[in-house]
């Protein structure tokens, strides 16, 4: 048991001043209050009604104690083990206070197998601890936090010094399950080759049947993992939620403040829902509520988020007129007859070949609206692909995307906790194909062959202070669905950032003068000056000269979903092409 003094601010989010505590003894503390807080109730109640009688109450009440401690244990109520600190498994750099190590949970606590899973986490060590610490949940789901190596853990230190919020406080960063440096990480990259599920081909006339080779891939990961001893069934949003609480508990934290991104709100909800004892105040930056069916939504989001580009595109000079029906009309003219794009990498790289689909054109404007200055090039893809120029699409389309998702863990979560995506009325939208040939309508079926029962979850009243940060244009989790979170939250600020798509802190500093408010107060109402300073997105030109600029450059490098914070964090990933036969 570690047993190092530490510091803990008491008072708040905004406490400011120090307490002395043995993280031992609140671990301790904590049993007592939970599982023997009855036993001492009894002992007080009979020693003074029995004051006289010649019994030996302590020895009584420490067998029934015990008793009850091994009940919570059994019970599944005290889940969390010793954290076990080990050597940091990258070069801390210099003058810089880590603690690294590992925490031991559960992999089902709906059994009673004994089976364990292990969580990596590092704690990033303030100079001082002036305030509460802060857990930050990643996206995906699938998403790591990236502390694997020397260059990430400096980026993280990098995003630490720009947030002034989290200067005075721990930051502990943990792989969730299944992720990351967490065992066993459902990682399916040694099955899928990113040719297979990018649709690319290496010659014009080779008929390649991606959909078999993809379907094929799906099920040999699956095989693995079950073949390792993986219980599927366990990577959920449920699971991850109680392996936060252990974490804090095994830390000796009493309380701290949870920050989630895209999927990490969820999982900061579910925290919220199930363990608010541990919870002081909680940041959600682009918001997926836990009573969302997210998979049918995408359609009506996405057609949301192109109205607004269109509304803002109106008003620019910058801008082609009519962009919504040109973005209608490419999709129909795709989706009739896919266009064949060569990649244009140079004269020494072979040439690449893929078919362009109207859903693909969808898939790819999807992940432009992530970023905000990807979202100012928009129009200029939109004009340049309605005018039969291909170019800038190709460069986009052919870029390698690097995200280093754990697909396991991503379908694990996503197939057991959404239904298959269906139109309800089976109108034929321009972006109906997109949404029937989404990854998950035909992986899920394979993932869980015996079928889920998926139920949404039916958020609790809390009064934890929490701040709800939107991004206007967000395809993924818009606007609506923050307001809809903080229905159950009256403590619950919602702030929406004018021209910013998802990942508000990372997309403009307002979002973390906004932070840094709520935090200075979580319980005051926000007038932070910057909400009224933000604009409509600047949009570029589409001159001839110009195509192989920013469209190329920015655009592109936003939908590569790079590593660390400030790139856009999908609450889901889906593969830029799906499952057909050319």
């Amino acid at each position: 048991m570690l047993r190092a003094k530490s510091h803990l601010a008491i008072g708040g989010a905004g406490g400011n001043y120090d307490h002395s505590y043995d993280r031992a003894d609140v671990k301790a503390q904590w049993v007592a209050s939970e599982c023997l807080r009855p036993c001492f109730m009894l002992e007080g109640n009979m020693r003074a009604s029995f004051r006289r009688m010649f019994i030996n109450l302590d020895r009584v009440l420490l067998k029934l104690a015990s008793a009850v401690l091994l009940f919570c244990a059994w019970s599944g109520d005290i889940h969390a083990g010793e954290f076990k600190k080990t050597n940091c498994w990258f070069e801390v750099p210099r003058d810089r206070g880590m603690t690294c190590g590992t925490l031991n949970v559960p992999e089902n606590r709906k059994k009673a197998s004994g089976t364990e899973i292990t969580l990596s986490v590092v704690v990033f060590e303030p100079d001082r601890e002036r305030h509460e610490p802060i857990v930050f949940l990643t996206g995906g789901p699938g998403q790591p936090t990236d502390i694997g190596d020397r260059e990430d853990i400096e980026a993280w230190w990098q995003f630490i010094s720009d947030q002034n919020w989290m200067i005075g406080r721990r930051v502990v960063v943990v792989d969730q399950r299944g992720i990351g440096k967490s065992i066993p990480r459902l990682s399916c990259s040694r099955y899928f080759k990113a040719d297979h599920w990018n649709s690319i081909s290496l010659s014009v006339d080779a008929e390649i049947s991606f959909d078999k080779l993809m379907r094929d891939e799906v099920v040999a990961c699956r095989s693995a993992l079950i073949a390792n001893g993986i219980d599927l069934f366990a990577y959920n949003t449920a699971e991850n939620a109680a392996d936060v609480n252990d974490v804090r508990m095994a830390l000796g934290i009493k309380k701290w403040v949870l920050y989630g991104v895209s999927y990490g709100t969820r999982v900061a909800l579910e925290v919220m829902n199930e363990h608010p004892e541990g919870v002081s105040a909680s940041i959600l930056d682009s918001v997926l509520p836990l009573d969302i069916d997210y998979l049918k939504e995408d359609g009506r989001n996405l057609d949301r988020s192109l109205r607004l580009l269109e509304r803002d595109c109106q008003k620019s000079k910058n801008c082609m007129r009519g962009l919504g029906d040109a973005v209608r009309a490419i999709v129909k003219q795709l989706d009739k007859q896919p266009v064949l794009l060569q990649s244009d990498d140079g004269e020494n790289a072979p040439a690449q070949y893929r078919y362009v689909s109207g859903a693909d054109f969808l898939e790819l404007i999807f992940g432009l609206l992530y970023d905000r200055y990807a979202i100012e090039d928009l129009p200029k893809l939109v004009e340049k692909t309605y005018e039969n120029d291909f170019r800038p699409l190709a460069d986009m389309i052919f870029e390698h995307d690097d995200t280093e998702i754990a697909q396991g863990m991503d379908f694990s979560v996503t197939c057991s906790e959404t239904n298959r995506s269906e139109l309800p009325d089976k109108r034929l939208e321009y972006w109906t194909k997109w949404i029937g040939e989404a990854d998950y309508t035909w992986v899920c079926p394979l993932w869980f062959p015996q079928g889920m029962t998926v139920s949404q979850k039916h958020p609790r009243r809390l009064d934890i202070p929490t701040l709800l940060l939107s991004g206007e244009y967000d395809p993924a989790t818009p606007t609506h669905w923050a307001y809809r979170a903080a229905k159950s939250l009256p403590f619950g600020q919602v702030v929406v950032l004018r021209g910013i798509g998802h990942d508000v802190i990372d997309s403009d500093p307002c979002g973390s003068e906004v932070v840094a408010d709520f935090l200075a107060n979580p319980r005051r109402k926000l007038k932070t000056a910057c909400i009224g300073r933000m604009q409509a997105p600047q949009f570029t030109a589409a001159a001839e000269d110009q195509w192989r600029g920013p469209v190329t450059q920015r655009a592109a490098a936003a939908i590569r979903s790079p590593k660390q914070m400030r790139s856009p964090f999908r609450f889901r990933h889906r593969p830029s092409t799906t499952p057909k036969e050319h």
